[in-house]
């Protein structure tokens, strides 16, 4: 497993705490993760750098002379703070940290791939695939999205919801039923409630997340709990954001155009084509 040295610069010590436990206990990691502060720091391949706090800058540059320049994410209040790509909302920070370095990490490993000996590397023949001409433009299927809730109430309440944004939706009442939904139909996104008899939410993510076919698919968590160690949890289970009980419809509708915004690469043109309807917040 390939090891990287996070450097935090004007990082909080409860905020350091709180990454340290998610880079730390997440499950099936594809790489290792170092938290140093940049007073200790030896070696540097991503920064984490708290734009807000008063000596970030100053520690930023501290790096950056001694090791040269590297990846940078910047935190602040409302993730606009920061001139590099990567830069995350505070309120997010545990939620989207370390898949943030994962995707740095791959790129760095593939950069290490590319100036490697031409003699190291096997250059596969491409083959083009030829699709055949249909007479007929192909009708897009709708969005399809997954509710599971222990309330038939809430339940219905986000199917209508949903309806209203053009995104359908199948209700599940459990964790076991959910399981045998996403076993046999393809969502472009899921609504799980944390607290639910039998199976939790967290565990119900975590197997979600853990299998190939649905590693990718969006998670919304319901939960009247947003302390930074349930949040945290829900991190290390592999949500993609939280929303609090009682929901607030507003800012549901951000956080699912959010999701599938991200899902669909920036390209809202192939979500309205499949139905989906912006609503003007």
């Amino acid at each position: 497993m390939a090891g990287f040295v996070i450097v935090m610069c004007g990082v909080s010590a409860k905020d350091a705490r709180m990454v340290e436990i998610v880079v730390s206990r997440a499950p099936n990691m594809k790489f290792s993760y170092q938290l140093v502060q940049s007073a200790n720091a030896t070696r540097c391949d991503v920064v984490l750098c708290d734009v807000q706090a008063p000596t970030a800058r100053g520690e930023l540059a501290a790096m950056q002379a001694k090791f040269g320049r590297m990846p940078v994410i910047y935190v602040s209040d409302d993730g606009a703070g920061g001139d590099a790509p990567y830069r995350i909302a505070r309120r997010t920070l545990l939620l989207h940290v370390l898949r943030t370095l994962d995707e740095i990490s791959n790129t760095q490993m593939r950069s290490t791939m590319v100036s490697a000996p031409a003699t190291q590397r096997t250059i596969e023949p491409v083959v083009p695939i030829v699709q055949p001409i249909s007479a007929e433009p192909k009708q897009l299927e709708p969005l399809s999205t997954l509710i599971v809730d222990d309330s038939l109430t809430v339940r219905s309440q986000l199917q209508g919801a949903l309806d209203r944004i053009g995104i359908k939706a199948q209700l599940a009442d459990g964790g076991q039923a959910a399981i045998d939904a996403v076993q046999k139909q393809r969502f472009e996104l899921i609504l799980l409630d944390v607290v639910m008899p039998g199976m939790d939410g967290y565990t119900l993510c975590r197997q979600i997340k853990s299998a190939p076919t649905t590693r990718n698919t969006p998670i919304v968590m319901l939960t009247s709990r947003s302390s930074p160690f349930d949040r945290a949890r829900g991190a290390l289970a592999g949500c993609d954001t939280y929303l609090t009980k009682p929901i607030d419809l507003k800012s549901f509708y951000r956080a699912v155009d959010k999701v599938l915004l991200k899902a669909f690469k920036d390209n809202r043109a192939l979500m309205t084509e499949r139905g989906y309807k912006t609503l003007a917040l």
